[in-house]
């Protein structure tokens, strides 16, 4: 098991899980991929923070879009920088096209950072050697509208093939249902959970035992929830 992975599975008490909290990009109200928004997530008593990575010129850069000018907005070597005095806070890299695993566990390397990066988002079959022989780990995104959560026979099939490569299925807040929770208690899997921002949602995945991260840009409610219902 990768260091990050163990580190947010037995942070919060192993399984059944006690869900880790990730401060979404635009946690609390910030600008979304901002200096404010990480140094929001840093104080705010989440275990991780989310962000999205793009690259351009050579140079990895926090955005969820393409933008025409890229020179004003915060680079990741910025993130790394302010979070590297963190030494327990981790960082969802949600990178936004493919190929970019390499340069960013090659910038985290720098800052003593590649065992506390996560990935999700666009990520290859091709790349998942290099994230195998890597400290950083990567769990597995998928997307849904909110009228298409189906089966995911085919999402349990990968998960068993890939098993030594990620552990965690990454949803849509839209896709889970309770037939999707009894699945995953039924074949072992487990979930995170993305953007859970409203109450009714968090207080519903929060003892289910097989939800072991929520991604949300409220992460202050979250983590009162979570105090209220398992008392840390």
């Amino acid at each position: 098991m990768k260091p990050i992975t163990e580190t947010l599975y037995t942070c919060r008490g192993g399984a059944p899980f006690i869900p880790v909290i990730t401060a979404h990009s635009g946690c609390e109200g910030t600008p979304d991929n901002s200096i404010e928004h990480i140094r929001t997530a840093l104080t705010c008593g989440a275990e991780m923070f989310e962000i999205d990575v793009r690259e351009h010129d050579g140079i990895l850069y926090l955005t969820h879009n393409e933008v025409e000018n890229y020179s004003n907005l915060p680079t990741l070597a910025q993130c790394f920088e302010l979070t590297a005095a963190h030494p327990t806070m981790c960082i969802n890299c949600d990178v936004k096209t493919f190929g970019l695993t390499t340069p960013v566990i090659e910038l985290a390397k720098q800052y003593g950072m590649e065992s506390r990066i996560l990935f999700t988002g666009s990520v290859a079959p091709e790349e998942l050697p290099l994230l195998n022989a890597s400290q950083s780990d990567w769990w597995l995104s998928l997307w849904c509208s909110d009228h298409e959560a189906e089966d995911l026979a085919g999402a349990c099939d990968t998960y068993r093939e890939l098993n030594n490569l990620y552990r965690i299925i990454n949803l849509d807040q839209n896709m889970v249902n309770d037939r999707v929770l009894e699945t995953m208690r039924e074949t072992g899997h487990t979930l995170s959970v993305w953007t859970v921002n409203r109450e009714e949602m968090l207080r519903r995945l929060m003892p289910t035992g097989v939800v072991a991260n929520i991604t949300t840009r409220t992460p202050k409610l979250a983590l009162q929830i979570r105090k209220e219902v398992y008392g840390i």
